[in-house]
C-alpha cells in the first residue's frame, strides 16, 4: 500500500504517456494513408477491406485515449501538464475519428478519385501532415526540440496549402463539369478534410 501511494506521487519520466501519445499519433498516420488507399482503390472487395480496417482505427483510437486517461488518473504528479495531456489525447482520437469518417463517407457516396484529381492532393497533404504528428510525439518522447520544430514548421506550411488546394477544389466542383448531386457530396467530403487539416 505504502509503495503504491510513493509510487504515486515520485514524478514520472512520462514514458506511458509519450508511448502512447506516438501509438495514437501513428494509428492517425495509418488512418490517413487507409483515406488515400480508398481513394486509389478500384476493387470492391479491396475496399471493403480498407473500410473494415479503417473502423479498427477508430476503436484502436479510443482504446488508446482510455488508456492515457487511466494512467493519468493513476498518477499524482504528471511529467507535463495534466491538462495538456487530456488535450493531446482527446485532439489524436478526434483526428482519427474525423479521417476514418471521411473515408466513409467516401464509400458510401462512390466518388471516383478520377474525376477530381484535387481530392487525391488533399489527401496526401492530410497524409503528410499525419506523419509530421508521428515525428512530433517522437520528439516529444525524445526531448528533441528541434525535430518538434521541424515537424511543426512542416505542418504550419501544409495547412497553408491545404486552404489554397480547398479554394482550388471549390473552383473546380462549381466549374460545370459536376451534376448538381456530385457537388454536394464532393463539397461535403471536401470541407470534411479542411476541417481535419485545420483541426
Amino acid at each position: 500500500m505504502l509503495r503504491k501511494f510513493i509510487k504515486s506521487i515520485i514524478p514520472s519520466k512520462g514514458d506511458v504517456f509519450f508511448n502512447l501519445f506516438e501509438d495514437a499519433a501513428k494509428n492517425v498516420y495509418q488512418s490517413a494513408q487507409i483515406f488515400v488507399d480508398i481513394l486509389n482503390s478500384k476493387d470492391e472487395t479491396e475496399l471493403a477491406q480498407l473500410c473494415g480496417s479503417a473502423r479498427i482505427l477508430k476503436q484502436k483510437a479510443n482504446d488508446i485515449n482510455k488508456k492515457v486517461l487511466q494512467a493519468l488518473n493513476k498518477m499524482f504528479i504528471t511529467p507535463i501538464d495534466r491538462g495538456d495531456i487530456q488535450e493531446l489525447s482527446g485532439f489524436l482520437n478526434k483526428l482519427t475519428k474525423r479521417i476514418v469518417k471521411i473515408s466513409t463517407k467516401l464509400d458510401i457516396y462512390k466518388i471516383d478519385a478520377n474525376t477530381d484529381d484535387c481530392m487525391i492532393k488533399s489527401a496526401n497533404t492530410l497524409l503528410i501532415i499525419t506523419k509530421m504528428l508521428v515525428e512530433c510525439t517522437q520528439g516529444l518522447k525524445d526531448g528533441d526540440n528541434h525535430k518538434i520544430e521541424l515537424a511543426v514548421q512542416k505542418i504550419n506550411d501544409l495547412e497553408e496549402h491545404g486552404i489554397d488546394d480547398f479554394r482550388h477544389a471549390i473552383n473546380e466542383i462549381y466549374s460545370g463539369k459536376f451534376d448538381t448531386l456530385t457537388i454536394l457530396k464532393l463539397k461535403e467530403i471536401y470541407k470534411s478534410i479542411d476541417g481535419a487539416i485545420e483541426l
